[in-house]
């Protein structure tokens, strides 16, 4: 099965669907699913896996409901069920408004209201329903709804934030973190196609291939940045598709950021001021050019660019990165690092500190097709299957 799972992989990259993953403008075919194989770890990591959740979904992300301490997990097609530890119950379906033309579209990331005990608010952001066929009519959306007493998604009370056009049907990002004193990170990819066309990410005056800080009091949102001489919701910006980002507990922000012909790369931020990670001038260290090699030595200085703490390229099946979780949690193997992994391969790494700067560990794989990490109710280590599978690490 490891064999069709890479097989795959390759004709994935072959037809030029990679680094998440396709630049096409006509109707998306969406993946056959792959059943998985079983995890496979490496000798210096002790670790057990175990399917945790079997769902015909694709689930991609989980938070925790502060009110009663379940699981909410999120699911592409836009709906949000819930798990107590034995049973899943569907808590919200928003799939009449989320657009499901490509891979890469759907409901995206959802975050609590730091003061939902009384608010009642979730944050969502999602791609708008819009047709499939010809140019994109579908927009990226910063909205909240309201959850009742009973604890479902109110979707009469969705109220839009922020929308951002998308000139195409990729890199929407759209994770969503809340970072105390009521703010809040919202990862934005590039706007779509290949090659970065519209030249967005050194773009700091629009929001597309950047990070969003902004705060959220009162069903409001308004920027946290002052003295922004471009879009003030930009914190962070040179970014290709921020799928995934995680906070440490020293406050530094650890992206995971798609790439597109040759690397895939793991940034290091602070929240305390604005940085460039360099695309499209840059595809990890090396200048970018989309019809060149990915070992030619093109790696020219610009020092107003803040540069990956780590790559990987696209061989032994690799195609498109998917992030990761600073650990001070979960299985004690993995404490003290940040978990990552790749969609195709399904390896697993960790960045960990060392004399060198951040040294990165291959852990294992957990068989392949990872759209997300989660942390479970027992603070394990959820793996989200393309599949539909979830897969639990201790």
């Amino acid at each position: 099965m490891r064999e069709i799972v890479i097989l795959v992989s390759l004709l994935m990259l072959s037809s030029g669907i990679t680094g998440c993953l396709s630049n096409s403008e006509d109707e998306y075919v969406w993946p056959e699913p792959l059943e998985p194989i079983e995890c496979e770890f490496s000798g210096e990591y002790e670790l057990e896996c175990d399917l945790y959740i079997q769902d015909s979904d694709i689930s991609h992300y989980s938070i925790t409901n502060p009110e009663n301490g379940e699981l909410w997990i999120i699911y592409l097609n836009g709906f949000v069920k819930s798990w107590n530890g034995e049973a899943l119950s569907k808590v919200g379906d928003l799939s009449s408004i989320v657009s499901r033309c490509h891979m890469e579209q759907g409901l995206l990331g959802m975050a609590f209201d730091e003061d939902f005990i009384n608010s009642r608010i979730v944050l969502i952001s999602y791609v708008e329903e819009g047709g499939c066929i010809g140019p994109n009519e579908s927009d990226l959306i910063l909205a909240s709804v309201l959850i009742t007493e009973e604890g479902e998604i109110d979707i009469s009370t969705i109220t839009i934030l922020r929308e951002v056009k998308q000139p195409y049907r990729n890199h929407n990002g759209g994770h969503l973190l809340g970072i105390g004193d009521n703010r809040y990170l919202w990862g934005i990819g590039d706007g779509g196609s290949g090659d970065d066309p519209h030249e967005n990410g050194q773009n700091s005056s629009n929001s597309l291939g950047t990070i969003n800080l902004f705060s959220f009091q009162n069903n409001v949102i308004s920027p946290v940045i002052t003295d922004s001489d471009g879009d003030p919701y930009v914190l962070h910006y040179g970014l290709r598709n921020p799928w995934r980002f995680s906070m440490d507990n020293n406050g530094m922000l650890w992206i995971a950021d798609v790439g597109q012909n040759c690397w895939e790369e793991i940034n290091l931020a602070s929240i305390a001021g604005q940085m460039n990670f360099g695309w499209s001038m840059k595809e990890g260290f090396q200048d970018f050019e989309s019809n060149e090699g990915c070992n030619d030595n093109r790696a020219d200085t610009v020092d107003n660019l803040t540069y990956p703490v780590s790559v990987y390229g696209h061989n032994n099946g690799n195609c498109s990165v998917t992030g990761g979780f600073w650990m001070d949690w979960g299985p004690e193997p993995l404490q003290g690092g940040y978990v990552y992994g790749d969609f195709c391969s399904g390896s697993i790494w960790i960045l960990k500190e060392s004399n060198n700067g951040w040294e990165g560990h291959y852990v294992g794989t957990s068989s392949g097709m990872i759209v997300g990490f989660g942390k479970g109710l027992g603070d394990e280590l959820l793996i989200f299957h393309w599949t539909g599978e979830i897969i639990l690490i201790r």
